[in-house]
């Protein structure tokens, strides 16, 4: 598998049911997911978690993470200012095609508008 031009040998990456299982012990929070990251930062050179910061219609917001399977959603509702997104385990799912196709649109949809409202401020601004 190839993701973001790394080459990711699938066999090394923890399963769905491992994720969550290590994430239930340290905590149910992004904070816990820092020795992930870090096994995954060495053996790939990478994370291989991203940050979808948006509401999907049914969650603020989520992580996806790499693992055996596909990529998992992390969904959550509240962040804590020390252990950040706590997330909704029981809801954790691996992400669909469709699904990711209509977060890229929403993602574009949103940083157009938010790109052009900075570039009107900043003209309002120069007067």
């Amino acid at each position: 598998m190839k993701i973001t031009d790394i080459e990711i040998d699938v066999s090394k990456l923890l399963s769905k049911d491992e994720l969550l299982k290590e994430l239930k012990e340290k905590g149910e929070s992004d904070s816990a997911l820092v020795a992930i990251c870090d096994r995954y930062y060495e053996e790939f050179g990478s994370e291989l978690i991203w940050h979808y910061p948006l509401c999907d219609g049914d969650f603020a917001g989520f992580t996806i993470v790499v693992v055996k399977e596909g990529f998992l959603k992390l969904p959550y509702d509240y962040m804590d200012k020390e252990e950040r997104e706590i997330f909704e385990l029981e809801s954790a799912t691996l992400a669909e095609e469709l699904h990711l196709e209509n977060l890229i649109d929403n993602w574009k949809s949103y940083s157009d508008n938010l790109l052009k409202a900075l570039g009107d401020m900043v003209n309002i601004l120069r007067g």
